[in-house]
């Protein structure tokens, strides 16, 4: 790649780091080496308790690449400091990356000559797993044959089934698409906000293209949010809400925003169905029955569950999970009683 920074737009490249001294000189270390020649890096410390900023701050300086630090003041989590970075951001792309993680260091070259060659509102790559106990990577790449171009609706269902399963750390966004679908991340989200956003931002997109090569490395490791925000039933149970709030959130925004019909009835007969799904088995895990049986004496909730029929081809466990709802709820609050 030419190494003339003033023939490349400039890459916003935004970290959320909370408590990842241990990693995120490795992260940040990841992002110098790419051999896009113009970026800038953007941390937001959401208010650590231990060196993260220190670590940050020691492995940038020098680092001949233009950077920000922020930190704020309370922890408000990683969807916050996503947006935060997002005001912050100066250049005509973005890449989220998460402090724990790295990348191929031809990830934003790659992705940008995607984007660009086509004018396309976003662009994406495949997964890569990496086992900090030894394991063997293990891959995810983009398996859509054909065409490189797609339309963000035809992704999204190639998403929504999971016949692919990119992460939004794997996309580069376009910022003007960006700002003129007003997309951000839902604050206060612990987990399924991820999903939530790139369900949106696939939905609204317009052009998309894709390398099936997997570009992006997520670390597996003891002291990952997944793995410590699971150690007790209290977060296990905020997860899950969360994770509910996040699906039903992506479902009722596809069957306002999406243009095809396909989608809109995707929404409201797969993806809906599968959040109610989720919030019976909510109140079960947390032993609400009248919240349990409110939800099922509501009909249009017992005609969208009927309607996941549909797609029993897709996901034939959401239907049975809808049928065993309908015709078994006492077994079903049973089995699933925290």
């Amino acid at each position: 790649m030419n190494t003339h920074n003033n023939t490349y737009p400039l890459i916003s490249v935004v970290i959320p780091a909370y408590n990842s001294e241990t990693w995120i000189a490795r992260s940040i270390g990841s992002v110098i080496a790419q051999d896009y020649p113009n970026l800038e890096i953007i941390v937001v410390n959401d208010a650590s308790t231990d060196a993260t900023e220190q670590a940050a701050r020691c492995a940038l300086e020098g680092c001949g690449r233009p950077f920000t630090i922020i930190t704020h003041k309370e922890n408000r989590g990683e969807t916050a400091s996503r947006n935060t970075g997002m005001d912050e951001m100066k250049g005509e792309f973005v890449w989220f990356i998460d402090a724990d993680d790295i990348a191929e260091n031809n990830l934003l070259s790659v992705l940008y000559a995607l984007i660009e060659e086509d004018k396309c509102d976003l662009s994406f790559c495949g997964l890569k797993d990496r086992f900090e106990d030894g394991r063997p990577d293990a891959l995810s790449p983009v398996n859509l044959e054909g065409a490189r171009i797609r339309t963000g609706e035809e992704v999204l269902w190639q998403r929504a089934v999971e016949k692919i399963a990119p992460t939004v750390c794997g996309m580069l966004f376009r910022k003007t698409f960006l700002l003129e679908t007003g997309l951000r991340f839902h604050e206060g989200c612990t987990c399924g906000g991820d999903m939530e956003f790139q369900f949106k931002t696939l939905c609204r997109a317009g052009k998309t293209a894709f390398t099936p090569d997997c570009l992006y490395i997520y670390v597996q490791h003891a002291g990952m949010g997944k793995v410590r925000d699971t150690d007790s039933k209290e977060k296990l149970i905020r997860r899950y809400r969360d994770n509910t709030g996040a699906q039903l959130r992506a479902a009722e925004y596809l069957s306002e925003h999406a243009r095809s019909a396909s989608i809109k009835d995707l929404a409201d007969k797969y993806l809906l169905p599968q959040a109610l799904i989720r919030r019976f088995t909510l109140c079960a895990k947390t032993n609400d029955r009248p919240g349990f049986d409110t939800l099922l004496s509501d009909r249009a909730i017992r005609k969208t569950l009927s309607a996941s029929r549909k797609y029993f081809f897709q996901r034939p466990e959401i239907y049975l999970k809808a049928f065993a709802l309908l015709h078994f709820p006492d077994i079903y609050f049973d089995l699933r009683r925290g």
